[in-house]
């Protein structure tokens, strides 16, 4: 048993509304580090196949862009621009935290798929 603090569960929504969430799968184009945010992140520019090629700002800058242009990952692309310093991001790619965060960050890891998949299938 871990004796890791977690977070408690939040509200029970209905079905409905989970699926309102359009999760897919995306393909990392490139992920350099960004210039001019609050904490450190990378610009990621993903294949989402059909649907074209969406850009996100996220805090994965303990990943080496390395590990992650290639990989196949899960985003969420309906949740509409925002604003992330200079950059807007289209999309968010979903992650757990970092182990390595410092505590004032939410430095993340992606979720990644499996390279059979391909980009824009849908994740449910």
């Amino acid at each position: 048993m871990s004796t890791t603090k977690q977070a408690p569960l939040k509200p029970v929504i209905t079905f409905g509304k989970f699926a309102n969430v359009d999760m897919r799968v995306a393909q990392v184009l490139s992920a350099p580090l960004a210039e001019g945010t609050r904490n450190p992140c990378r610009v990621i520019d993903l294949d989402v196949g059909s649907l074209g090629k969406l850009r996100s700002i996220g805090q994965f800058a303990l990943i080496p862009e390395e590990q992650l242009v290639g990989r196949k990952v899960v985003i969420c692309c309906n949740l509409g621009s925002r604003a992330m310093g200079p950059y807007t991001s289209e999309a968010l790619v979903l992650g757990v935290p970092h182990p390595g965060s410092p505590a004032e960050q939410a430095q993340a890891m992606p979720l990644y798929v499996d390279d059979s998949a391909r980009c824009g299938d849908e994740v449910f």
